[in-house]
């Protein structure tokens, strides 16, 4: 098999919390939440994959939140005020958010992603299904970065 088809996946974390990988040969890396995470730990979590993608100058991100439950209102603000503008910078392509199953992360989910400059860098989609949102990822007809608006079919 060649290279760039190899599977290659290697764990970045992978503890109570999240799981943290990445596919170095789709340059894609996922985050899996598993709980709750407020605070620290969720700020953590999000400046290390941010960490992954720009030393691996990764272009992909898939984010699946089904487990995760409601974001508190000062992580929202954290990720809006402080994340967002270096995710700007990080080089990522695509952003594929699996919801949440939780009524009010998927509240804060919407909020935080509506207040992505209209000019970002990259993509984002809603999807239900992790694998979906992978394949959306790596979809070889999408061309170049640009800000999707999240279609009604793709989060219901």
């Amino acid at each position: 098999m060649p290279e760039a088809f190899a599977m290659t996946i290697e764990i970045i974390l992978d503890d109570a919390d999240v799981t943290i990988d990445v596919h170095p040969g789709q340059r894609l890396v996922r985050l899996a939440w598993k709980r709750a995470v407020p605070g620290p730990v969720y700020r953590e979590v999000l400046l290390t994959l941010l960490e992954v993608v720009r030393q691996r100058n990764l272009k992909l991100w898939l984010s699946d939140g089904r487990r995760m439950g409601p974001i508190l209102y000062d992580d929202q603000v954290w990720t809006m005020k402080e994340y967002t503008p270096q995710v700007l910078q990080a080089g990522l392509e695509r952003i594929a958010i699996v919801n949440s199953e939780d009524v009010m992360n998927q509240l804060a989910v919407d909020r935080m992603v509506n207040a992505t400059p209209a000019d970002a860098p990259y993509e984002i989609a809603f999807f239900q299904d992790p694998a979906i949102g992978q394949l959306w990822l790596m979809d070889p007809r999408r061309s170049g970065p640009k800000v999707e608006t999240p279609k009604e079919e793709q989060r219901s």
